[in-house]
């Protein structure tokens, strides 16, 4: 599988996050870390949102979520997205993935 559909929920727009627990076969283990910063994963993913730079982040194993999230916030506005909305997540590369919008 190298592409996952992610539907927002209520908190997900609350608290600046994406589940990834639907879509977790599209990552390796390598990239799943503990649940602080102070556990990070062996390797890092590189995120392209479609402005910016890049993302580098690994995965809060324990909550199944990036856990670089400062980005998240402001794709939301971008976007337009809401709870209910849907989000692609598509790996492009070994640990590259694109993040989009659904539409």
């Amino acid at each position: 599988m190298d592409i996952g559909i992610v539907q927002l929920t209520e908190g997900n727009i609350n608290n600046n996050h994406i589940y990834l627990s639907g879509v977790w076969d599209l990552f390796p283990e390598r990239v799943i870390g503990g649940p602080s910063k102070a556990e990070p994963a062996a390797a890092t993913l590189e995120l392209n949102i479609g402005f910016g730079e890049p993302i580098v982040t690994d995965i809060a194993g324990d909550k199944k979520i990036f856990r670089q999230r400062r980005w998240v916030s402001g794709f939301f506005e971008r976007n337009n997205l809401k709870a209910g909305d849907k989000v692609v997540i598509k790996k492009t590369a070994d640990l590259q993935y694109h993040i989009y919008p659904e539409r």
